[in-house]
């Protein structure tokens, strides 16, 4: 039997140095997810892309308004 695979939010940047603004930003705010690679199903200029639940939907808006940080594409895809 095949187990569904979570679906998870994952925030795409322009270059790495948007990915790791993003990174800090969110350990200096106690926002949980982790800089992933970008699943084929994306496509980014970094390769690099924030992933996390996807109940920290509105977190991650609010904080990539706040840090003016930058970024390509946010997108709900499985795991």
């Amino acid at each position: 039997m095949r187990r569904e695979k979570p679906v998870k939010l994952y925030v795409t940047f322009y270059t790495y140095a948007e990915a790791m603004a993003m990174d800090a930003a969110c350990k200096r705010a106690n926002i949980g997810g982790k800089l992933a690679s970008i699943p084929r199903k994306l496509s980014a200029g970094c390769g690099v892309a924030w992933e996390c639940d996807l109940e920290l939907r509105a977190d991650i808006e609010k904080l990539l308004k706040q840090e003016n940080i930058e970024f390509e594409e946010m997108a709900e895809l499985s795991a």
